[in-house]
């Protein structure tokens, strides 16, 4: 269908849109995402562009000027003059390209005036936006087009996932989304659950069943499924398993950070820690529980977190270390120690290759304890996953992906420089897990809290509403390739849609994301 033809550009047009005029009558056929095909009315050369429209319709007299006193007459005394003048309509559009072989190709020009414009079928829409694949998210906006990823491409989820959006967006829907779909494909997916919302997604969705068979989908729960929680925390549902975290296995940097010492604390504790580290493999001597065993160490025989402390407090009482600094810093461990998740009595450690299941959906309910409990929990565990993942070939093709609620209460802007250790986890996860199928996803209603470097590593992201300022402005920040016109879009996106950023689209596309199958809690 033709909608109108280029215009003359006026000062200020820039080398990426150009607009276009078509007859009021036409401009129902005109609306903001829609993709266009732009021929040249050229003697010489015939050349033929795709553009998406960004903004419009604007809606112009023809014949008189807008203050006059006819137009104006004609508005504001509507009943008594039923007739408006004639008017044309006025939209820009976003020149993505050249048109070529069905592809889009960068071009260094722009249509000429009096450019036909068309509008462009629903089968090269799809060819143009690269939306085929295995993974089903929704439908473009305004189309009938499903838009899919790929879940076999190392360049699509292996380069990690973002997903931001306020309360109420859609977000908690879109990580759910993510998580059937990889599970259909084979994935191992494991989620931190904050907020204990997806501990029933084994059950079918009670809600939108309609909504489902547009997309010929129908409500049902995830088949493999587990559900583990921290010790010191609610039960989530009687099949949960509880576990707790070996202190002989964490990494005592990340401990450390999580205790916010001084710089006196810090430098002590550096002094020991190469002796903590020979305790935990049983190579070295406590003050307080003498040699270790160099075999296979029997529960009773495990320097515990408890032992450290004990240690600590013989360095002070040997002078070996400042009682004052000393004290403290034992102190600080201790009050760690009791929220009860190192080394409860008879040890239940979670085992990592009962994680790594293709097609299980694990959820980590961690939404009845502390964020320092938290912490703990998902930095033991991505450790665990990682190391499986570098040190075990057999684990290298087992895709995996890692989702984080919340994430800005995990790792936050605010935290950033006192959380060196965590930061440099996530970005070795990052760089050497993508090589082997390991995806981590971070979901937060508060981007603009989260560090520089999470969006760094987050190549693939799904932006639902946002409203304020500060958190549209990281994003924005961090993000190139998305035109002004477009970032408008964001605060008035209804609920379910939302702005898809991906390595394998051509361009970010706003996308009615799919509803769930299965079952989340507190929806509201």
């Amino acid at each position: 269908m033709k909608l109108g033809f280029t215009h003359f550009d006026r000062p200020g047009s820039d080398n990426f849109t150009c607009e276009v005029l078509t007859e009021g009558d036409n401009s129902k056929n005109v609306f903001r995402n829609k993709y266009v095909i732009i021929k040249e009315n050229s003697k010489t050369e015939q050349k033929t562009f795709i553009g998406r429209i960004i903004q419009g319709p604007f809606f112009i007299p023809e014949e008189v000027d807008r203050e006059s006193a006819i137009a104006q007459t004609s508005i504001l005394k509507g009943d008594e003059f039923p007739l408006t003048p004639p008017f044309y309509a006025l939209f820009r559009v976003e020149i993505l390209g050249e048109f070529e072989n069905e592809k889009i190709l960068p071009s260094g020009t722009r249509p000429q005036p009096k450019s036909e414009v068309s509008d462009l079928e629903d089968k090269d829409v799809k060819k143009v936006a690269n939306i085929d694949g295995n993974m089903l998210l929704g439908k473009l906006d305004g189309y009938n087009v499903l838009v899919n990823i790929k879940s076999d491409n190392k360049k699509v989820l292996p380069r990690n996932i973002g997903i931001f959006g306020t309360v109420g967006s859609g977000k908690s829907n879109s990580a759910q989304v993510i998580m059937e779909e990889t599970l259909k494909n084979n994935y191992a997916v494991i989620v931190f659950d904050v907020e204990g919302e997806y501990v029933n997604m084994d059950k079918p969705s009670k809600e939108l069943k309609e909504e489902l068979g547009k997309f010929e989908l129908k409500q049902e729960g995830v088949k493999n499924f587990a559900v583990y929680y921290p010790a010191p925390g609610d039960e989530p549902r009687e099949d949960a398993e509880p576990f707790d975290v070996e202190y002989g296995d964490f990494d005592d940097y990340i401990l450390l950070e999580l205790i916010h010492p001084s710089e006196a604390q810090e430098r002590a504790f550096s002094e020991i820690v190469e002796d903590i580290e020979k305790m935990k493999r049983g190579t070295g001597e406590s003050k307080s529980s003498g040699p270790l065993s160099k075999k296979k160490k029997k529960e009773e025989e495990k320097f515990t977190l408890s032992k450290a402390i004990q240690y600590i407090w013989g360095k002070v009482e040997s002078k070996d270390m400042n009682r004052s600094t000393g004290a403290a810093l034992a102190s600080k461990l201790a009050w760690i120690n009791r929220f009860g998740i190192f080394d409860i009595a008879g040890g239940r450690p979670i085992d990592v290759e009962k994680l790594m299941v293709p097609g299980q959906l694990t959820v980590i309910d961690v939404s009845t304890v502390n964020d320092y409990v938290k912490n703990i929990v998902i930095v033991d565990i991505l450790k665990k996953i990682s190391d499986k993942k570098i040190n075990d070939p057999k684990s290298y093709d087992i895709k995996t992906l890692i989702l984080m609620e919340e994430a800005h209460t995990f790792i936050s802007r605010e935290a950033r420089d006192k959380m060196e250790a965590t930061m440099d986890m996530l970005k070795l996860i990052a760089r050497r897990g993508r090589k082997r199928w390991l995806c981590l996803g971070f979901v937060s209603q508060q981007p603009s809290h989260l560090p520089n470097e999470i969006f760094e590593l987050c190549n693939t992201r799904i932006i639902h509403s946002i409203k304020s300022e500060s958190n549209l402005s990281t994003l924005k920040a961090t993000v190139g390739g998305v035109r002004n016109e477009i970032w408008e879009m964001i605060p008035n996106l209804g609920a379910g849609e939302a702005l898809i950023i991906c390595p394998q689209f051509t361009h970010p596309l706003v996308v009615e994301m799919r509803p769930a199958k299965c079952e989340r809690k507190f929806i509201t």
